[in-house]
């Protein structure tokens, strides 16, 4: 807790991943949460990002939009909008998440380096439709405990149902404990 509330974390991208991180990093409680998507709101963004409305379409950038309701979640978090962002300016923040690539993946790799060299979390996550990533790197010094040792595992989903119950079909060329 005296870690979390010391902490300063730039959110890089206000879809619906991004507001969500944002939502759920404020109600946590870190020192300061900054927000950086330049983008104006779209009709399509409002299908993911539930602060937008109809008057911020055309008018707002998505960042701008979200600012006043994400700051009222936690009156104990500085919840703040950059309009610009350069590498450098990484160096203000304890933890960067990426969950929006405005970069091509040479100069997310770039600012990967930049933050492992100073010491600032990086986090790249996106969703891709019903599948989505993350990259996380919080240094050579950060250490992951894996409690039961067993290899991770990974199954191709072919469908779901919507029955109460639902049945869960996975790929069949592959074996699994599924």
């Amino acid at each position: 807790m005296g870690k979390l509330v010391k902490l300063k974390v730039l959110i890089v991208g206000l879809r619906g991943l991004g507001v969500e991180t944002a939502k759920n990093i404020i109600l946590a409680g870190p020192a300061s949460v900054t927000l950086y998507d330049p983008t104006i709101a779209r009709v399509n963004d409002m299908g993911s990002n539930f602060y937008l409305t109809q008057a911020h379409i055309g008018k707002a950038t998505r960042a701008d939009a979200c600012l006043q309701q994400l700051s009222e979640l936690n009156n104990h978090v500085k919840v703040s909008v950059i309009s610009s962002l350069t590498v450098e300016d990484h160096l203000n923040y304890n933890v960067v998440c990426y969950t929006e690539r405005f970069e091509n993946i040479t100069n997310l790799e770039k600012i990967n380096e930049f933050c492992r060299a100073n010491k600032v979390g990086f986090i790249l996550s996106e969703t891709l439709g019903a599948a989505g990533y993350a990259f996380l790197d919080y240094g050579n010094s950060h250490i992951v405990t894996d409690h039961d040792g067993e290899a991770t595992k990974s199954f191709i989903v072919v469908a779901i149902s919507q029955d109460e119950n639902a049945v869960i079909t996975v790929h069949e060329d592959k074996r699994h404990t599924y």
